[in-house]
């Protein structure tokens, strides 16, 4: 399984460079030498940098603008083998889709999305049995247990949220 770590936004210069969005908080993701794909061709960064907000990538096998305006709104994909390990209270955003909600020991919904850089904290936007949305911060008073492994969060009071 593939995840997406980016999307070209477009092209910078004329050697084929391209700007780039990151999804990744690993700073090493797109340091020289790193693998990546986009759609089913695998490429090699060999060089990066920061401007304004977005990454500036150089592919080794793209070097001239008319062959990266292909790129173009596409993602950067890496096998999820390459994430790397998360300390104990972190989890990959793609993990948390779909697990069931409780609250009170009571089933009330599955995790429908989750917001990321925009707050001080993720939200989790929950979706309920009868398709109502709850937005939740993912602070630990809140959300009080996270179980990958069976499927499960647990939250603390969600009427407070409704």
């Amino acid at each position: 399984m593939r995840i997406t770590v980016a999307e070209v936004i477009t092209t910078h210069g004329i050697k084929g460079n391209v700007k780039v969005k990151s999804f990744s908080d690993y700073e090493k993701r797109f340091d020289k030498g790193s693998k990546v794909y986009i759609g089913d061709e695998l490429l090699t960064i060999e060089e990066s940098f920061d401007q304004k907000g977005l990454k500036v990538i150089k592919f080794v096998e793209y070097n001239d603008i008319n062959d990266s305006l292909k790129l173009v709104g596409k993602d950067i994909t890496i096998e999820e083998e390459d994430l790397g390990e998360l300390k104990d209270d972190e989890f990959y955003i793609y993990k948390l889709i779909g697990l069931d909600t409780y609250s009170n020991g009571q089933k009330v919904g599955k995790v429908k999305d989750v917001i990321s850089g925009v707050y001080p904290n993720d939200v989790y936007v929950i979706e309920t049995k009868d398709n109502k949305e709850i937005l939740l911060p993912a602070l630990k008073t809140v959300i009080t247990n996270v179980d990958i492994a069976n499927n499960k969060i647990e939250v603390d009071n969600l009427r407070d949220y409704e």
